[in-house]
Order: structure tokens, then C-alpha cells, then sequence
């Protein structure tokens, strides 16, 4: 495991380029959000044109900030690196990171001849570099973010990604679902650390549980299938590969300068290695929510009780295509059902899973008991409720109440899938029952079918770990 401790928790972090304007990215990505998270460490900002930037004392340069530098993000022009780096190396520095760009991704000589010096430089002065061209370190337990509207509760996730950009919106789509991160890093062109580093930490880190990456290429490739290997043998690994045809592969080499490597083979090697391929980031997110908040199913046989029977075929249709199975329930269990919901009092209601509750489910306390009956029978192994929302409605957050409720009590994994019509108002209701569910640990989807896809990659990791 390489030592990258001080990576994540450096007690100095000074942002050389910053700028007075705090719209510039400089200030606003790295500055700001440092001030946000309250960063307990000390914050040197640095630019000889100013003595104070958003109310934090400026320097003149590196070796003018008085105290010790464990970690420098560089905004300067790639031009001016190389004169950091020899300040940097003088300075004692531990780690810089450059969100700066036109290095190797460029393809044209200067920016890799550029690229190659600094690493030359870092080398010799035993720096480690995070980048160029990336956005560098998101760690919550440090209180040190690349986006001040990122959550500053820790979680379990950990990400390695070779874009910023994917790795803004990966955090942001997580936020929105209640995904929480123990640590992010956006490393770009991977001059120094890369992938097999960042791997290889994450699989004895303590604090992360399930590791994610975003990958378009890699450096060292022999090294990191070792660390692929040795990684999800212990820990969850998913997969979102960039660059797959033609087109994806010269947009990998414009983006970071890495060789993006044949689909098949890494389709093969995820194979081999139980590694969670995904296709974008909504499927991440979506796969992501059963491994923070499920327990690992026992088999592929789903329950399905919602509102609407159009919608209950829909849901069968959606499970039975990803390769789940919905069976029909006994005659015992449907008896059960039928006392607790008898069809002269509810009639029109369907007991045979999917189970139609659209006349029955605005009573909480019969909701509950048929939830429990179905979760107690043997031959089901994941329990998938459904319903539809109105703006306004309490009905919704009845049923809700009454999920939230009985799911401490039962002993399979539960999820939801909550849809909703285009109508602004009705996105906001649903918004407000999703966010509901996931704080009490219920995965919630806005379609069937993306539910269906998660909890088949799901289950078939845990399959795929016992054979």
C-alpha cells in the first residue's frame, strides 16, 4: 500500500495563481470551497499583485508563506510550472496538484516536453503530483473539497477519475441520493500518481467500503490489474470505462493523453476479476444506492407491491428482461393478504405478485402488514414497491410513512421506485419522497427500469462471489 496519508490530509494547502475575482476558477474551486468546509489546516493563498483575497492573506510566492507547505494546487500557465516546481522542491513541499492544462493531453511537443520536466523535477526533489489538468482531492474528513457545494458529511465511497468534470457530477448526482464519499481524487493526465496509486490505497483504506472509478486509460497497466486483482477480491469495485470506439478513443487522448486500451479486453478482465462494469453515471449512482443501503440478497426472485396494475406490468416486464424473477405467490401467502385486505372491501386489488395495493395502500397500517406478509415468505429474496406521486397529495406520504416503518423489521432488501409526470410540481413532491426514503436507507429510483438493472448487477455480484 503506498503511503499517501499526507495526500489526503495535508496541514497546509497553498493555491498559487488564485485570483482576487471569485469567479474565477482558482478562487471559486479551490479557495472558496477550503473556506466553506472550514479547512482547520492553514490556507495560503498566493499572487504578488495582491495582499488579501476573499479575506485571506495573499503571498508574493512559495518561499514567502512563513510556515510549512504539505500541498500546493497550481493555477499558473503551463509555461510557469517549471519555475514552481524548483520553488516547490526548495520549499519542502509534499504534494502539488496542477489543475493546470496544455500539457501531454494536447499532443503537441511543448506541453509534452512541459509535462516531462516537472515530473523530472518532482522526481528529483521527492514531490509527489497529482495531475496536470485535473481537479484533484475531495475528502470530507479533511475538510477539503474542488466544489463548495459538495456534502461535507463523509461516507463510504471511494472514487478515482481521471476527469474532473465526471467527477463533479459524479459527487453532485450522488448528493442528490444520499450517496455520501469517504475520499475523491481527479488526477487527469496521470504524469506521477495515476490509477494503480490511488487503487492500491483505496483497497486498505479503513474508511471506504466500495470503490468506484472512472477510467479512459492507464498508465501501468501490468501494475494495475495487480491492484485490480488484490482490490476486488476485499472490496466492491465499479467500473465506468471512457473511450470504447473509435471516436471515444481519440476523445481519451485529447482529454488526459492516455491509451484507452481494447473494449473487449477490458470487458474480459472485469469478467475475470468480478470487477461492476456500468455505462454512465445515472447506472453508477443507481448501483451505488443498493451497495450503501442493502444488505446482499439471497437470490434473484422479486417482490413487487405498488399502486396500479399497468404499472405492475410494467415492473414485471422491466425485472423479467434484466434476468429477474417474478413469481407468482402461493396460495397460502395469498390468503394472508386477502384477510388482511378482504376483496369485498377492496375490490379490484390483485394479490399474486406484482400485488396491486392501489385501493388499499392509503391505510398505512394495512400497507405494513402486507409489505411484512410478502417479506416473510421464503421464496422471494428482494421486495420492490412502487407508486406514483401527485403534488400535494398526503396519500403518497402515508405509504412512505408506512415503508419507512415496517422496512426496520424486515429481514430482505427493500428499494422504491417513485415516478412521476414531467410537471415541475410533481417533480418536486417526488424529489421530497426520494430524499425521504434514502434517510431511511430505502434505495429509490425514478424508473422501472433502471431499478431492474441495479438490483440484477447487484444480486449477480454476490452470485458471482459464491461460485
Amino acid at each position: 500500500m503506498p503511503d499517501l496519508e499526507y495526500v489526503f490530509h495535508p496541514r497546509s494547502i497553498a493555491i498559487v495563481g488564485v485570483s482576487r475575482d471569485p469567479s474565477s476558477y482558482a478562487t471559486s474551486s479551490f479557495l472558496e470551497p477550503l473556506i466553506q468546509f472550514d479547512y482547520e489546516g492553514k490556507t495560503y493563498p498566493v499572487n504578488p499583485e495582491v495582499s488579501e483575497i476573499v479575506g485571506v492573506k495573499a503571498y508574493l510566492g512559495i518561499l514567502d508563506i512563513p510556515g510549512p507547505v504539505d500541498y500546493v494546487i497550481c493555477c499558473l500557465r503551463a509555461e510557469l510550472t517549471p519555475k514552481l516546481m524548483r520553488e516547490c522542491v526548495t520549499k519542502g513541499v509534499k504534494v502539488i496538484q496542477f489543475f493546470t492544462s496544455a500539457f501531454s493531453e494536447t499532443g503537441r511537443e511543448k506541453g509534452i516536453r512541459l509535462e516531462r520536466e516537472i515530473v523530472e523535477i518532482a522526481r528529483q526533489g521527492g514531490i509527489r503530483v497529482i495531475g496536470p489538468n485535473c481537479m484533484g482531492i475531495y475528502c470530507p474528513s479533511s475538510r477539503i473539497s474542488f466544489d463548495a457545494s459538495f456534502p461535507k458529511e463523509s461516507g463510504s465511497v471511494g472514487f478515482l477519475c481521471q476527469s474532473g468534470g465526471n467527477a463533479i457530477e459524479l459527487v453532485q448526482l450522488g448528493d442528490a441520493r444520499g450517496i455520501r464519499f469517504s475520499k475523491v481524487v481527479s488526477f487527469g493526465n496521470a504524469c506521477d500518481l495515476n490509477e494503480a496509486d490511488f487503487m492500491e490505497y483505496f483497497a486498505h483504506d479503513p474508511q471506504t467500503e466500495v470503490i468506484v472509478s472512472y477510467l479512459e486509460g492507464t498508465k501501468e497497466g501490468g501494475r494495475f490489474i495487480n491492484a485490480l486483482r488484490e482490490t476486488a477480491s476485499a472490496k466492491p469495485i465499479i467500473m465506468l470505462k471512457g473511450g470504447e470506439g473509435e471516436a471515444g478513443i481519440e476523445a481519451v487522448a485529447s482529454h488526459t493523453g492516455a491509451l484507452a486500451g481494447n473494449h473487449a479486453v477490458w470487458d474480459s478482465l472485469s469478467r475475470q476479476l468480478g470487477i461492476m462494469q456500468v455505462y454512465d453515471l445515472e447506472e453508477l449512482v443507481d448501483l451505488l444506492l443498493l451497495f450503501q443501503h442493502s444488505k446482499p440478497p439471497k437470490g434473484r426472485r422479486v417482490g413487487l407491491v405498488g399502486t396500479g396494475g399497468g404499472r405492475g406490468v410494467l415492473a414485471t416486464d422491466s425485472c423479467e428482461r434484466e434476468g429477474l424473477a417474478v413469481p407468482p405467490l402461493p396460495e397460502a401467502v395469498r390468503r394472508k393478504l386477502r384477510e388482511i385486505a378482504p376483496e369485498e372491501t377492496y375490490p379490484g386489488t390483485s394479490v399474486r405478485n406484482p400485488v396491486d395495493s392501489a385501493g388499499m395502500d392509503w391505510n398505512p397500517d394495512i400497507f405494513s402488514q402486507i409489505l411484512k406478509t410478502i417479506a416473510d415468505y421464503d421464496g422471494l429474496d428482494f421486495i420492490l414497491t412502487y407508486t406514483r406521486v401527485t403534488f400535494g397529495t398526503e396519500k403518497v406520504a402515508k405509504v412512505l410513512d408506512a415503508l419507512t416503518e415496517t422496512k426496520k423489521n424486515l429481514n430482505k432488501p427493500v428499494a422504491m421506485v417513485v415516478r412521476h409526470s414531467e410537471e415541475p410540481k410533481t417533480v418536486s413532491y417526488a424529489f421530497e419522497m426520494q430524499n425521504r426514503c434514502h434517510q431511511a436507507g430505502i434505495p429509490t429510483f425514478p424508473l422501472f427500469s433502471r431499478a431492474a438493472r441495479a438490483i440484477n448487477r447487484f444480486v449477480r455480484y454476490y452470485e458471482e462471489r459464491q461460485s
